[in-house]
């Protein structure tokens, strides 16, 4: 089957790497204030700004490793070749996401590098990094569906990743309540209930337990090349 074959499996290493290295927002995401009172916004980045900075550079190395998985991932999906426009649906919505993931972010590092000379500016910043993950969450609600498809529709993903994809498609919503408010559950700020944290936690989690799944396939040799067929002619 396609992406099982070889002894080094990089995809699904490459995923176990990207949920190591992301794991990190699990401890601030939900710790972030509520976008309704600039005053306690600033107050949050005088405090907690070395430690987003960190947190940060650890999320910027794992969009290497997140790349290599979708790689793979692409690979993977493709051998179900009756639903490939799924699978192409579900990378796709993957960049989309996680790319408004890191505007995002850039947004809010921002606000707190400015909080001390600019506090409009900051709480303007940080609020902006918080409701760009409204829009953005159709494109997570996209590729949960998309691999939900995928793996009631064919073997190359197990069924219960489905079943996992289908809560991430019902978290992803949450978010969209941002386009119109800053305050109460339903804004893009809230840190479990609708904000960024309940929709990226299935992500990862998605990630994580289908590379450990991945990797505890048995492996599969990769197929002889025919005898006496010239180098330049095999495929």
């Amino acid at each position: 089957m396609t992406g099982r074959t070889g002894a080094v499996r990089w995809g699904p290493w490459a995923g176990v790497l990207l949920c190591l290295s992301w794991a990190p927002m699990a401890l601030v995401l939900p710790r972030f204030p509520d976008l309704g009172s600039a005053h306690v916004v600033v107050i949050y980045w005088a405090a907690e700004l070395g430690v987003m900075q960190a947190v940060a550079l650890s999320v910027g190395v794992g969009y290497l490793f997140l790349l290599v998985f979708l790689g793979a991932l692409t690979d993977r999906l493709s051998a179900a070749e009756h639903l490939r426009p799924w699978s192409w649906t579900a990378v796709a919505s993957a960049v989309v996401f996680t790319t408004a993931l890191n505007v995002a972010i850039g947004l809010v590092l921002s606000a707190g590098l400015v909080a001390r000379t600019d506090p409009a500016g900051a709480y303007a910043l940080h609020v902006g990094g918080f409701v760009l993950a409204a829009p953005a969450a159709f494109a997570g609600v996209a590729f949960f569906l998309a691999v939900a498809v995928v793996a009631f529709g064919s073997p190359v993903l197990p069924r219960w990743s489905a079943w996992l994809a289908v809560a991430g498609a019902v978290a992803n919503a949450g978010p969209v309540g941002g386009v119109t408010t800053l305050v109460g559950p339903w804004n893009a700020g809230n840190g479990v209930l609708a904000g960024i944290a309940a929709p990226l936690g299935l992500f990862v989690a998605w990630i994580l337990a289908v590379s450990v799944w991945w990797l505890r396939e048995p492996a599969v040799p990769s197929r002889p090349e025919p005898v006496g067929q010239p180098a330049a002619t095999r495929r």
